[in-house]
């Protein structure tokens, strides 16, 4: 029997054990599970927070570039080649170009050493943007120039080649030569490269710059003093007690039946309601005379009478007067309102001469002889003069006018307004009014209204105590001596160091004479071409 319980035992610890096993196994593999989530979910996470980080940069980037493109319009580019302008972040804020950058923690980026820079190729113009936000730095380039699809005198080149193969130009310069190197440029911090029409010299310098510094001090305040749910603390803050009232209530006073000719008609709690009940008349004018009746228009009113008048002018026409049928020797011809147009005709006597071949009788050859004749004719002169109106008559355009002013007078009545009746020269009404009146009564003596103003009580009170809590506000602790609270905070100071600075200044030279042949590859880096001497121009096609 002994031998069977054991067994039994035996059996039944193991098939626990494996029990438990299995369970561990299970909740091993699901703890894996749920780290794996989150390490997924965390990864995601900072993915995004990335992503987000890049594409405010990005974006602080592009939008340098188009302050950059709206800016350096052809007055502002670099003429020569080699070449190069720029303009500073700071610069873009002074101007009013662009509004302040920050960076992914809300930082200003660097206004003196964010810029952009604009360099003359041979037929191109190269845009660097470079911006600099903390640690964080880089920079893009922009081929811009004059291109059949611009819309302005220049613009950003346009990459998309539809499908199509990339094509850069090569050029080679042979027979020519170079000019000597012109003056060298203001130093200047912008980064400038050397290039075969532009040497560039450095030179680095410490400078002294301002930067924040994060400090830590605890911050000691005394504990907070207060008292338990329902308690106030005494006024030396060494104590906590409430005050137990119990409260006896009775009615309010009586109102009296009549006060002042008035009526009791209702106590509500120690309000007293009265009422009085009497007839007025009052009196009104009659009503206003409309200011205009049948186009006339109201002078006076002399109670319900209204007296009106109304003004108008009369016109009549006349013709002008009849011109003269002859003026100064001169004949009427036609009359066009008061204009009159007169015409004189006389005869003109004047004797002409005209050149004749006539034989002369001492030589017998022909000569040249004046032979008069008469060329009289009729010349007619025009003359305008104008008349007037006949007596009372004005001129008014191409007609003569007389007016004549005139009165009408008018009149009529008007009545009472509504509910109101005449009598003799005024309007009565007589209502029957209703007045009523409100006062208060108190409390008996010794008795004080409830704050509902219903009732009268009167207070008794037993004053209970208990111990004062100190605690401190959020985000203290308490010290280790228990005597107060304290919290971490942190101040940021302006600080200064030094770095290393590189300044950079540049002169140019030109290339003169000789001969370049250009070649077009679909390689940016085509050797053949490179070791024949050609090197790329930088245009696309």
């Amino acid at each position: 029997m002994y031998e069977d319980n054991k067994k039994t035992s035996i059996t039944s610890f193991f098939i626990k054990l494996i029990i438990v096993i299995i369970f561990v196994i299970f909740a091993l593999w699901l703890l894996s599970s749920i780290n794996k989530g989150l390490n997924s979910n965390i990864d995601n996470i900072n993915n995004s927070l990335n992503v987000l980080t890049d594409n405010i940069f990005s974006e602080n980037i592009s939008k340098m570039k188009e302050v950059g493109k709206e800016y350096f319009t052809t007055e502002r580019l670099p003429q020569n080649i080699g070449d190069v302008k720029s303009l500073t972040l700071k610069e873009m804020y002074d101007k009013k170009l662009i509004l302040e950058l920050k960076d992914k923690n809300g930082k200003s980026c660097s206004a003196d050493n964010s810029y952009v820079m604009v360099e003359k190729l041979d037929n191109e113009y190269q845009m660097k943007v470079y911006l600099e936000c903390g640690k964080e730095k880089n920079y893009i380039i922009v081929i811009m120039g004059c291109y059949d699809y611009c819309s302005t005198t220049i613009c950003e080149k346009n990459n998309s080649t539809n499908n199509k193969q990339i094509e850069y130009e090569y050029k080679k310069e042979t027979g020519g030569y170079w000019t000597d190197f012109g003056n060298w440029s203001e130093w200047s911090k912008i980064q400038i490269n050397k290039t075969n029409y532009r040497d560039v010299e450095t030179k680095t310098e410490k400078e002294e710059y301002t930067y924040n510094k994060t400090i830590y001090n605890k911050e000691y305040i005394a504990y907070q003093v207060s008292c338990p749910s329902g308690y106030n603390l005494n006024s030396n803050y060494t104590q906590c007690y409430k005050v137990i009232k119990k409260n006896e209530y009775v009615e309010p006073t009586i109102c009296p039946k009549n006060k002042d000719g008035f009526t009791l008609v209702s106590q509500n709690g120690f309000t007293c309601n009265y009422q009085k009940n009497y007839t007025t008349t009052i009196t009104a004018n009659p009503l206003a005379c409309p200011s205009t009746l049948d186009g006339f228009t109201l002078v006076s009113q002399n109670g319900f009478t209204c007296n009106y008048q109304k003004n108008y002018t009369t016109t009549i026409t006349a013709n002008p007067l009849a011109c003269p049928s002859t003026l100064d020797g001169f004949n009427l011809i036609s009359q066009n309102g008061f204009n009159c147009n007169y015409s004189k005709t006389e005869l003109i006597s004047k004797t002409c001469y005209s050149q004749q071949l006539v034989q002369s009788c001492s030589t017998c050859a022909p000569v040249l002889k004046n032979i008069p004749y008469d060329c009289s004719y009729n010349s007619t002169t025009t003359k305008e003069t104008t008349v007037g109106c006949p007596s009372g008559y004005t001129k008014n355009g191409n007609t003569c006018v007389s007016s004549t002013n005139k009165t009408e007078n008018k009149q009529t009545t008007v009545g009472c307004p509504y509910g109101y009746t005449k009598n003799d020269n005024t309007c009565v009404s007589s209502t029957n009014k209703t007045e009523n009146k409100q006062t208060t009564v108190g409390c008996p003596v010794g008795f004080n209204k409830t704050s509902d103003n219903t009732k009268c009580y009167k207070e008794t009170q037993e004053t209970k105590y208990a111990n004062i809590i100190n605690s401190c506000p959020a985000g203290y602790k308490t010290t280790n001596d228990n005597t107060k609270c304290y919290k971490e905070v942190s101040s940021v100071i302006k600080a200064t160091g030094t770095k290393n600075t590189t300044y950079y200044r540049y002169r140019i030279r030109q290339y003169i004479g000789g001969t370049v042949d250009y070649k077009w590859s679909t390689s940016q880096n085509d050797k053949n071409l490179i070791n024949a001497g050609y090197t790329l121009t930088g245009r696309t096609r």
